[in-house]
């Protein structure tokens, strides 16, 4: 049997850190597809927690942390190939700590 807080806690991350409680769609396919996006968001972020919790580095790094330096990573496109941005040295550390597969 779960608890509360166990119950309460993806609903707290889903509004509060993917900031997904006000969806502003205006038919049912808008709602699906922000919906969906939504719940794989929620899923990266605990993934990105167990990920914390089995490197042990909860402490140094919180979900949040992670998914704002992530963020800043982008595809650019330069002539016909695609190239990932450059990553600072600090998050490419975190990166490789972690074990994320960057391309």
């Amino acid at each position: 049997m779960k608890s509360r807080t166990e119950i309460e806690q993806p609903y707290d991350t889903f509004k509060n850190t993917i900031h997904a409680d006000r969806s502003y769609m205006s038919d049912d396919f808008q709602l699906q597809r922000w919906t969906f996006v939504n719940f794989i968001a929620l899923i990266l972020h605990y993934r990105i927690y167990a990920l914390l919790k089995s490197h042990d580095m909860l402490g140094k790094y919180s979900q949040k942390d992670v998914m704002e330096h992530l963020e800043r990573i982008s595809m650019l496109r330069i002539g016909n190939e695609w190239k990932i941005s450059e990553i600072p040295k600090k998050l490419r550390t975190a990166i490789e700590d972690l074990g994320i597969p960057i391309m």
